[in-house]
């Protein structure tokens, strides 16, 4: 790696679901993802979200929080007593607001029952392995990503309570120290990166509150992405694709099964 023109990347990461592989969760998918940035644009990203804010008269500090907006409650009750005219206005353009950010949308989403299928008998329901697995993925690609653009990764990901925290970062801090938990055999073809490269291009791992505004933009297209599984034709996702955000977009067709958004155990139905 070239120091003199290293880029710095950072990944804003959310999830979706509970890590819980409870068999009885009606939750098709759990997934961790968001996006990634150049440092260098953090600026431009924080100012598109506070002149979307501006523009419809949200305060600074509520969050863009897209489960609120798609159900119209809480932060955002106010947006279902509005003209379905007004209601789908503002959804175009907080939809340019997102895909005018330069940033690159990653993400690990893992099928519920295909990862109980697989693991259930192995783990049992009260393990965080499906996290573990998610967040290792997921770090791991965007490092190689990173590494493909000479350049390193800060991993930063919203604060959800100290177990969960502590927990996000010793999967961090093993994966610099031993590389992937995976099986040497089975990920082989993945091409996964070894411990030593790991260490230097990942630089650190913190927490984001919700309001950080890096972290709504990893909300607001985190779920499309989800739900590209079974709603392949959601208008946000599209509006990801089309826009060329999406990590596969930037990818040769070779190289999306071991740097691409990682669709995992949805061979286990």
């Amino acid at each position: 790696m070239n120091q003199k023109n290293e880029i710095e990347f950072a990944i804003y990461i959310d999830d979706s679901g509970s890590p819980k592989p409870d068999p009885k969760d009606p939750y098709p998918f759990f997934a961790m993802g968001g996006v990634l940035i150049k440092r260098s644009d953090e600026q431009t990203i924080k100012q598109l979200v506070s002149d979307f804010k501006n523009r419809w008269s949200i305060s600074q500090e509520q969050p863009l929080h897209g489960n609120e907006i798609r159900s119209r409650k809480k932060g955002f009750a106010w947006l279902g007593k509005l003209p379905k005219v007004e209601q789908d206005r503002f959804l175009e353009d907080l939809t340019l607001t997102v895909i005018s950010c330069p940033i690159i949308v990653n993400a690990c989403v893992v099928s519920r029952q295909g990862y109980l299928s697989r693991y259930l008998e192995k783990y049992g329901e009260e393990t965080w392995e499906m996290m573990k697995s998610a967040f290792s993925i997921l770090v791991e690609r965007s490092a190689k990503y990173a590494a493909m653009n000479n350049g390193t990764l800060m991993v930063y990901f919203e604060t959800a309570g100290k177990s969960e925290d502590s927990l996000l970062k010793q999967y961090f801090y093993d994966l610099r120290a031993k590389g992937q938990p995976f099986n040497t055999t089975t990920s082989d073809k993945y091409s996964p990166l070894s411990a030593e490269d790991l260490s230097k291009i990942l630089r650190g791992i913190d927490s984001k509150k919700k309001a950080n505004s890096i972290m709504q933009i990893a909300d607001l297209c985190l779920y499309p992405v989800v739900r590209s599984k079974d709603n392949p034709d959601n208008q946000a996702f599209i509006a990801l694709q089309n826009a060329n955000l999406l990590v596969d977009c930037g990818l040769q067709q070779d190289q999306i099964n071991t740097l691409g958004i990682k669709y995992y155990c949805f061979d286990n139905p």
